[in-house]
Order: C-alpha cells, then structure tokens, then sequence
C-alpha cells in the first residue's frame, strides 16, 4: 500500500542541507556510545541546538554503513496510540500495511507491536530507529506501550530518543542501570569555534566573539550564517539585530505554555535569579518548581557558575537579550511591578548594584532616594565606581536629586573634576532637583562643594563651609569624607598645624571602617603633611602603606591611588632612586588627577628625570623654569620651590644660560626675599667662576643659619657646595667637616639629593674618604650609586688656550715643559691649569684627563705640535 505524503514526510530521514556542517565528533560519540552498549540513545537540548540535524546524519551515516534505518518525526498530532503505532509501523516497513488502528484498540496494537518485535529477531540486521520531536508524547497509554516494546526490542536495535525533553518511561530507569543508556545533552550540542569557523568559511569571521555571544546556539550561529553578517548579534546594525533576535525567540517564546511565557519575562527581568528571588518577583512560593519545569520546557535556563551564592540561574544570552529589546514578555506581568519588588529583595541580599538598577526601573522616586542612600553609597565607600558609573547610566534621566549628587561624586573619585563641576552645575540648574535633599546627602552635598573649591585656589572658602558643618549625627563613611576634605583643605591653605591635628584624628576614625577610599585619602593626607615637613621617611612608610591597601582592594590604577604615587616618587627622587621615581611618577603623569596640584607637581618632576638624556634639554630647562616661576607667584609650598629652583639653577648652569640664571635670581628675590637657596645659586655661579672667597661667603650665611633655607635640600646642598669650595682651596679637614654636617642633616630628613648640586667631586671624595664618616655609609652608598652627568657641573667654556693645554695634560710633562713647549710663563700654564680643574669641577689632573674624555673635549691631536723632551745639554 503507498504511503500518503504526510506519512512519507514523516517517516523520511530528512535530505542533508548544503548549508550544513558536519559534526563529527558528534557522530563519532553517537557511534561510540553504541558501541558500548548503549541501546537507548537520548538527544536533549532546547529547540535549535541542532538535534535533528545531528540524527539525521547519523542516521544516514548508519544506512551508508548498511543498517537498516527508521526514521519517525513527531508533532502534537501524533501523541495518540494509534497514530503513533502506525507511523512507526509504516517507518519499519518501507510503506503503509494497512488502516490506522483506533486509539482503544489495545490488543490489537500489542498484537502488532508483537509482530514488529519478533520481525527485528528473525531479521537480525542491525536497525537504528530514531523517534525524533519525542517531547510531544505525553500519551499515558501510549508511553505504557513505548515502554513495553523499548524493553522487549533485540539488542540489535538502537532507539533514539530526541527532542527538548525525554518522555517519562520506565524503561529508560531499568535500562541505565545495565548501562545501556547514552546521553548527548544541551552542553554537548554546542557548537565549537572549528565549526564556527567552518561554518563561515572561506569568509573571516571572529569565532571566539560570536561563540560568547551565542553561547554555541546552533539555531543562531547558523542565522547570522544566512544574513552574511557575522557580527550582526553584537556589533551589527541594530534594526537589523532586533529582526534577527526576533527570528531565533519570537517563535520560540510564542511555543510556549502561558505559564512558561510568564516566567521566561520575570527571569529576563531579574537576571540572574535563584528560586527565591523568582517568588519574592512573582509572589509565589514554588521558585524551584518554576525553575525545573521553566529550565525542562525551553532549555534556555543556563546556571551561573563562579564565586557568588549558589543555585543562581540566568536565561540564555540572546532569549535574555531579545527580551530586553523588542521582545513583548507576557500580557500578566507588569515589568515595574517586579523591579519595585525586586529592589528591596536585591538590597537585603547585598546585591547593591542589581538594587539600583530595580530601583531605577521602577520608576518610584522614594524607592529610588532609599535605595540611593544605602547601594549607592555602600558601593561609592567601597570605591566600586565602575560598578556604580555602570548602574547609574543604567538608571538614566531621573529627577532624582540624590543620584545626581552621586554622579558628581563618582566623577570627582574617577579624577575628573570637570566632569563633576559640570554635572554639579546641571544639578543646581535642573528644574526636577528643587527638592530637598535627603540625609545625608545635604552633608554630602557641601563636601562637594568645597572639594571643587580646591581646583579654583579657593582653600580658604572651602574651609569656611565645611566648619558650618555639624557632623554630630552624620554616618561614620559620610563624616570620613568631610573631614578628609577638611583636611585637604586645610593643606591647600597652608594651614599646617590645623591640617595635621584634623589628619591625625581622620586616620585614627578611618581604621576603624571598612573603606578603602577613607583609609587611603587618611594616609595620604598624613605623607602630604610630612612632604610638607620634610620628614620623608614617614612621608614614603604612609604613601607605601596606601599604595599597597589599595592594591589589596583592586585600586592599582585607581585615581585615589595618584597622589600616594607621586608622593613615593618625590621621597625616591630625594634618595636618588631615579627609576622608581620615574615608575611611581608615571601612575600620575599620564592621567588627569583630581587636584591640578598634583599633576602640576608630577609634570615638573617628569621634567627634571628627563633632562639629562632628553634631546631637547633647552625645552625642557624652558618649561621647567617656567613652571618654577608660576610656582612663585602663586604660593605654592617653600620647600617644593626651592627643590624645583635648585634644579632649574643646574639645567641653567649646564647649558650655561646666564641670562635666564639671573631671571630667576631676581624672581626668587623679588617673591621670597633674600633666601638660602637664593645664596646657594649665586655661590654655585662664584665656584665655576673660580670666585671662591665670595662663594664661600655667601654660603658660610647659609650654613650659620644666618640666612634661612627654604627646605632641607638647599641646605644640604649649601653645606656640600662649602666642602667644595674647601677642597678647591685644599682645606681637606674643613671640607671633612662641612660634609659631615651635610651628611648628618641628609640622614635625618632622607634627603641625599642636595650632594648632586656639589659636583662629582664632591661625589669622589665622599667615596675615597668614607672612611671618616663611619656612620653615614647608607649615604654614601646612595650617593655613590648616582653619578650625576658630567654636562651638569662643568662651568663656562674652556678657552682656546686651555683647551690646547688640555690636550697636552695625558702626557704628563711638568709644568716647566708645558711652559717650554707653549712658550709661555710657568704662572700662566699654572692659572691655565687651575682654570681648567674648576671649569671640570676636578682636583687633580688624572680627574680632569677622565673628565675630558667622558665629555670628549680637549682630545690630543694624533701627531703633537711639539714633542716634550727634556732639553739635553750638549
């Protein structure tokens, strides 16, 4: 009897598509799993995962290898005894034996499943059947049948089961426990980046993006496939990714169940959830039947694996995105409903970003303004700002006054005050944020507007508003900003011993909170004021110790992190440590930080490091001396100015700019008056000039503290330039005592960086006669690591005269023949000599022969003019 069309559509292995890739490592499992005695194969995964198109090539695989094959594709029509037994009998047998059977007919239909088994017996070839779309037998009589013939059928024949889920049949129990049951699940079906690749092939495309964003969906691998646009699921026009989202989950949700379409639009809204969190959501209490029946039904329950509560459970990727864009959810629920549920449920778990973003979106202003005040600011004392930026902008436009102060703040602590200033101003001119603002965010509220005070050079009113605070009954982490602010205010102007008083009470209070931030901006506070003071052990042990917290806490590149940075690079800059200076400086240089202050002052040292290999050390020196001269017109901290001035009077020496020399004398006269570092310049230009009574006058006033340094640096520096000063006039036992004033001066503050401004000399005799300075080695090892630049010391420019005499001194002749040989006087050759050693800033002639040939002037000419022989008398 000939089949019908639908019957043989039904009963037909489904013909290979062109646009199929083969699978064979999953033919090769389906043949391995056989192979072990698997006489019940099951394929489960949710509809597109490629099921079908796995069976059918095998199955066709089988019939190539000479198995019988049956092949029976199921639908909701076919969940009937009858039916389905005439279906099955049609596939076994090639074609139709007779009349459908009614469904009650029962013995007849054992009467033939019978048959059908004995028929495989006497057949003995190896049969393969495949039952696909099984998840539409439901039948109770029907899978009573199933389960008699699955049990009863030979070995020789194999039963595939696929479909998105397994009927429930005895069977499969009795026969997993012999071991004769195989399982390919959802995970196995997912598709793999060389099949990706083949399935794009010859065609580029980004397999590793792709996977991630299809999570291996076959279904929608293969669509992106057709629409010849492999980045369409995320990178794609986005019209064009809605009606792509739309093919894949359109027709799937509108599959399912009314119940199930009602849960798949709660989880898209709660993602990720757990069972709880669905019957807070749907305010029910079975969230785990849910779950099971929800993650059975569709296949697109995924469970959320890593750190985090367990049983956390997410939709599929794209059913979730679809929902998100164009998806409709279900009639029954009302999205608002569940977030303003949600919000509160989030919070009290701790989930403080899934808290905001339910609050935002369930557009209540007080349940947004409660959620604010503990989420918002729990993950903003936390320093979580990526996290809260992510769930603010996710808020959106919101008339909230609140969240548009917290958006300020977040700016601020992401070091752009501008961003803040500007929202800040939006704020105040925003016509939906008249209202009052809820505690404690008017406190809040003020710290913020004396932290953008600061920038402007306003410190004094800064400190006048916060002082109009009272902090009685304000939360500890609020209380911590202000007085951190107060603190930074204080410093900014210049009131010294207020700021460290406030510091030492703000450092105390932020060890006892669980903030990183206020721990951080503590410490920082403190090593400001000992930079200020000049104590830079401490300054370097406290911004070390914030450094290293905020390490500890994922801050490494946190602008809250900038100002220790430059702390640490100053104090290593003071002990010559120059790499670490220059590694530490980089965390602030390239960035743009909170306070200009910092970055002013990490520009100036960045040029200070660089001068001496920079190509264009004439900008440098330029911008360097510019910034200084800013530095004095505008207050900014002694001791800062006169480090940076003394470094400015180096690279003025060095390329022997004399004019800018004095600008810069007159500038530190005109705003400082007659200071130490002023008197060291001018005596650092009397010792290369060869003046060294003056020289020595100017700085014996420094050193008797009759004339005050600015910092300990010029003072340190004041001290090794009079040792100079004694060694050029061969005084060793003076200059022994003036190096050892500096040395001691340098110990106690941990600043060696003044001995760089004495020369090389300086640097040689230190090391040759350490031996006098029993206590100072750690100094001299640091001073003796850091030899400076030899263009740094030398004086004005060698004469034509000196620099043929200097061509001569490798030869060694005396004095008396350098005279013959130059006819000239032996005076002259010896002020010629001594002109030359302090222009070198040497001692001796073997120092100025290494000076010449490490500078590469005064090189001898390879035949001499004169040869310097002894005059023989005849």
């Amino acid at each position: 009897m000939d089949m019908t069309g639908v019957v043989r559509r039904k009963t037909r292995v489904p013909p290979r598509d062109e646009r199929e890739v083969p699978r064979p490592r999953l033919t090769d499992l389906l043949d391995a799993l056989r192979g072990e005695g698997g006489r019940i194969l099951l394929v489960t995964a949710a509809a597109g995962f490629g099921k079908t198109v796995l069976a059918a090539e095998w199955a066709r695989l089988c019939g190539e290898a000479g198995d019988d094959v049956a092949w029976v594709t199921l639908d909701p029509s076919d969940d009937r005894p009858g039916r389905f037994w005439h279906l099955l009998d049609a596939a076994l047998a090639g074609e139709e034996t007779g009349r459908q059977g009614a469904d009650d007919d029962v013995p007849a239909r054992t009467a033939m499943i019978d048959a059908l088994i004995d028929r495989w017996a006497e057949h003995g070839n190896e049969v393969v059947l495949v039952l696909d779309n099984c998840e539409h037998l439901g039948h109770q009589g029907l899978l009573t049948e199933l389960d008699y013939f699955i049990e009863r059928t030979p070995a020789s024949v194999t039963v595939v089961l696929c479909g998105r889920r397994i009927p429930d049949l005895r069977s499969l129990y009795k026969l997993d426990l012999d071991g004769a049951v195989g399982r390919l699940a959802q995970e196995d079906l997912v598709m793999r980046r060389r099949e990706i690749r083949k399935l794009f092939a010859p065609a580029r495309t980004d397999a590793e993006l792709l996977l991630d964003t299809t999570e291996g969906w076959a279904a929608a691998v293969a669509q992106v496939h057709r629409a010849a646009t492999p980045d369409a699921l995320t990178r794609g026009d986005p019209h064009s990714r809605e009606q792509l989202l739309e093919k894949l989950c359109g027709p799937l949700f509108r599959a399912y169940p009314p119940e199930i379409r009602e849960t798949l639009a709660v989880m898209a809204l709660v993602d990720p959830f757990t069972a709880s969190d669905l019957e807070v959501a749907l305010d029910r209490t079975d969230g785990a039947l849910l779950v099971a029946r929800t993650a059975l039904e569709t296949g697109m329950v995924v469970a959320v694996r890593g750190p985090g509560p367990p049983d956390r459970f997410r939709l599929h990727r794209l059913l979730g995105r679809w929902f998100a864009g164009s998806g409709p959810g279900s009639g029954t629920v009302d999205p608002e409903v569940i977030h303003a549920r949600m919000a509160p449920h989030r919070l009290r778990q701790g989930h403080h970003v899934l808290a905001l973003r339910h609050a935002g979106r369930a557009h209540d202003e007080d349940l947004l303004r409660r959620i604010v005040t503990d989420s918002g600011l729990h993950l903003l004392w936390q320093n979580e700002l990526r996290a809260l930026a992510a769930a603010l902008k996710d808020i959106g436009p919101t008339p909230s006054a609140e969240v548009a102060l917290l958006e300020c703040l977040v700016a601020l602590a992401e070091g752009d005050p501008g961003k803040a200033a500007r929202t800040a101003v939006w704020r105040e001119g925003s016509g939906g944020t008249d209202c009052r603002l809820a505690p404690p965010f008017d406190t809040l509220n003020v710290g913020l507007e004396a932290l953008l005070l600061l920038p402007e050079g306003r410190a004094a009113e800064a400190v006048a508003l916060l002082r109009r605070l009272d902090l009685e009954d304000v939360p500890p982490d609020v209380r911590l900003f202000v007085m951190n602010t107060h603190v930074a205010a204080l410093i900014a102007a210049a009131r010294v011993p207020e700021a460290r008083a406030l510091a030492r009470k703000t450092l105390k209070a932020a060890g006892t909170r669980a903030n990183p931030g206020a721990v951080i901006d503590a410490g920082m506070a403190s090593a400001s004021l000992a930079t200020i003071s000049e104590d830079f052990p401490e300054a370097a042990a406290q911004a070390d110790a914030a450094i290293r917290r905020g390490e500890d806490h994922g801050l490494r590149y946190s602008p809250r992190l900038r100002p220790a940075h430059l702390i640490a690079a100053w104090a290593a800059f003071h002990v010559l440590d120059d790499d670490a200076a220059g590694l530490h400086n980089a965390f602030v240089f390239k960035a743009v930080t909170v306070a200009p202050i910092v970055a002013h002052s990490s520009a100036k040292l960045a040029l200070i490091l660089s001068f001496p290999t920079s190509r264009r050390r004439e900008d440098v020196a330029e911008e360097l001396l510019d910034r200084v001269r800013f530095d004095l017109t505008q207050g900014a901290f002694p001791a800062d100015v006169a480090l940076c001035s003394l470094q400015a009077a180096e690279m003025m020496l060095a390329l022997r700019w004399s004019d800018h020399l004095t600008r810069l004398k007159v500038d530190l006269r005109r705003t400082q008056g007659i200071s130490g570092e002023l008197h060291t310049i001018s005596a650092w230009e009397f010792v290369v000039s060869g003046q060294l009574a003056r020289a020595r006058q100017l700085l014996t006033s420094v050193t008797s503290e009759f004339v005050t340094s600015q910092s300990r640096v010029g003072l340190v520096a004041a001290w090794a330039m009079l040792g100079r000063v004694e060694l050029l006039e061969e005084r060793p036992f003076k200059a022994r005592e003036a190096f050892e004033h500096a040395l001691a001066i340098a110990a106690r503050h941990r600043t060696v960086r003044g001995f760089t401004y004495a020369g090389d000399t300086v640097r040689q005799t230190l090391e040759t006669d350490r031996h006098h300075f029993p206590r100072y080695g750690r100094e001299i090892d640091l001073i003796g690591r850091h030899a400076a630049p030899p263009e740094s010391i030398i004086g004005p420019p060698l004469t034509p005269r000196e620099e043929e005499l200097l061509a001569l001194l490798p030869t060694f002749a005396t004095v008396e023949e350098l005279a013959h040989d130059l006819q000239i006087s032996t005076n002259t050759v010896k002020t010629h000599i001594r002109g030359i050693y302090r222009k070198l800033g040497v001692r001796t002639r073997r120092e100025a022969i290494a000076a010449a040939a490490r500078l590469g002037v005064g090189a001898p000419a390879a035949t001499p003019t004169h040869a310097l022989r002894p005059t023989i008398v005849r």
